[in-house]
Formats: C-alpha cells, structure tokens, sequence
C-alpha cells in the first residue's frame, strides 16, 4: 500500500536547478538522506562529490539502500544537526525494484517487507548462493521500521524525471556511429523473482524507449541481468537476451549503456551471461553528469514540501499506525 504523500512525490516532475537554499517549511529546517545502493570505488567517491552539492542544508548518505543499520544510523546523525523532516533520496534508478520495496517499507509506506527470492527449488537442488550482500530476504516478520523523531519523507525515483533518459541517451551516443541505423540496449540488474522480474521489464522498456527518443536511435530494447537466481532462470535470461542481441545486431550497429551510477557490477553480470560480442560498451553509467546532482537538489527541495509519509508503524497500537 503506497500513502498519498509518496503518490505526491512520484508525481512530482521538478525542474533541474543549480543553486540550493534551505527550504525550511517555516522554521522547521530539513535534511537530506541519500539512500546509494553498491557503492564502491567511483560510486562511493561521487557520493561525497553529490554531498557538496547540497549547500545550506544537513546531508548524509548511505552506501547501500539494502542495510537497514546504516540506514538508522544516518538518521540519526541527521536528528543531531536538529532537523525536522528528512528527505530520504534513493538513488535507485527503478521505482519498481525490491530495493525501493523495502525502502516503502522501512518508511512505513508498504505493509509487508520486500521477499527478493528466486523461483522456488525443485526437490533436491541446492540452495542459491549470490555475491551480492544485500538479498532482501528476513526472517520472520521482517526488519524493525526506521525511527525518527523528525518527520521522514521518501522522494521519487529518477525515472520520474527525463534527467535519466537524458543522461543515458548522451552516453549512448557517444558509442553510436550513426544513431538512426542503430539500436540502443539498456542493460540493468532484474530481480531475482520471475514475477517481479515482469514489472521490472516494463518499466525498464519505458526507459530505453525514452533514451532511443532523445538519442535518435532506430529501436530500442532491454537486457537484464540477475545473481541468486537459479540455473533454470540463468538459462531463459541467457536465451531471452541471447535472441534480442542477435536479431538487433543483424539489423545494424548496437549500442549498450548500463542502468545504474555505476556500471561495473552491471557489466561484470553481462559478460557472464552474454560475453562482450555484438554490441559497443563502455560503462558509463550515471555517476559524473552534473545532472544527477542537479536533479537531487531540485527533487529534494521538492519532496521537503510534503508531510510525513509513515502510515505504518512498529509498536504502535494495534500494531500499526
């Protein structure tokens, strides 16, 4: 269940601004949270760059969006620079991903936590094992929901705004020879469930569509890539992938960009499954575009307009707020 101020935030489009002022909701300063998931080497470097970015305004961020600890304890640091409200900004690039599910749940916008399983075994195989700390997956009920004595907003993802397309039809283009003759591949980490793996689909295609738009691209397609799947998904993502790269390299040249900050873990996943024949890559994904930083200040100033977003809280009457 998704409260009215979320649905607020996600209808939100801000403009791109490059200055950044306290907009405080009378006297009541706010923070900001920015909510980074895998963020090593470049990543974890540009956070500190996206930090200095917020001028006149309490900022913190965390590392990975998937650790309810760190997460708390940004909060924390946030309520003893005496803040209000905090703004959450996750710097998921996909509203429909597991990540941003749990996020709506540790807000108290969603009232069961996110499940980011793969398909269920057959009798006999072997547990999965993925490389990749943040599974999504608790026991019992699930994680204690975030507290905060200030009020907690959770903004919008990037999807939400054309700084996304924008950002990746650029980067595309820069690998393209002749855009009209060619086709644009967005590559990005799926979820491990083959139902969530649907909606992911769609919104992902959503976006690669925006991207052969402003890029001038002749089509546009998507490849996903998922770790802790089982053999049996392993092998229908292999082939799936594997037909679409083939029927678009027969038609012209083809270009891949990755649908993340950072495209290290993204590529290391596509070589696995696909090698690295049949398309051009560099990478690039979102970290070192001054529109990234442009549009967390405007979606920050933005979602610090709206009212606290928890509808759900731990220990509350009746279990729930």
């Amino acid at each position: 269940m998704i409260g009215a101020a979320f649905l607020l935030a996600l209808a939100a489009s801000p403009a791109a601004s490059s200055g950044f002022g306290n907009a405080s909701m009378g006297s009541k300063p706010y923070g900001v949270l920015l909510l980074a998931s895998d963020a090593g080497g470049a990543w974890k470097t540009e956070l500190g760059a996206l930090r200095s970015q917020l001028r006149g305004v309490a900022v913190e961020s965390v590392e990975s969006a998937g650790d309810v600890v760190a997460i708390q304890r940004g909060l924390d640091r946030l309520k003893s620079q005496h803040v209000t409200k905090v703004v959450a900004v996750p710097l998921e690039l996909v509203a429909e991903s597991p990540v941003m599910d749990e996020l709506r749940y540790l807000f108290g916008i969603r009232e069961e936590p996110a499940r980011d399983r793969p398909d269920a075994p057959r009798p006999g195989m072997a547990p999965v094992k993925s490389a990749n700390k943040s599974s999504l997956v608790f026991p019992g009920r699930g994680p204690r929901r975030l507290k905060s004595e200030s009020e907690l907003v959770l903004a919008a993802t990037i999807d939400k705004s054309p700084a996304l397309a924008g950002i990746l039809a650029d980067r595309a283009r820069t690998l393209a020879r002749d855009p009209a003759k060619e086709s644009v591949v967005l590559v990005g980490i799926a979820p491990r469930s083959d139902k969530g793996l649907e909606a992911w689909k769609t919104a992902a295609a959503a976006i690669a569509e925006s991207i052969r738009v402003k890029g001038g691209f002749r089509e546009a397609a998507i490849i996903w890539v998922r770790d802790g799947t089982r053999a049996g998904q392993q092998d229908k993502d292999r082939e799936s992938n594997k037909a679409t790269l083939r029927r678009l390299a027969t038609q012209g040249g083809v270009v891949a960009v990755p649908l993340a900050p950072d495209g290290r873990r993204v590529e290391k996943l596509l070589r696995r499954q696909l090698g690295s024949a049949g398309y051009r890559w560099n990478g690039k994904g979102l970290i070192g575009d001054p529109r990234l930083a442009d549009w967390i200040v405007s979606i920050s100033k933005s979602a610090s307009a709206l009212p606290d977003v928890r509808q759900y809280r731990d220990n509350a009457p009746g279990g729930f707020r």
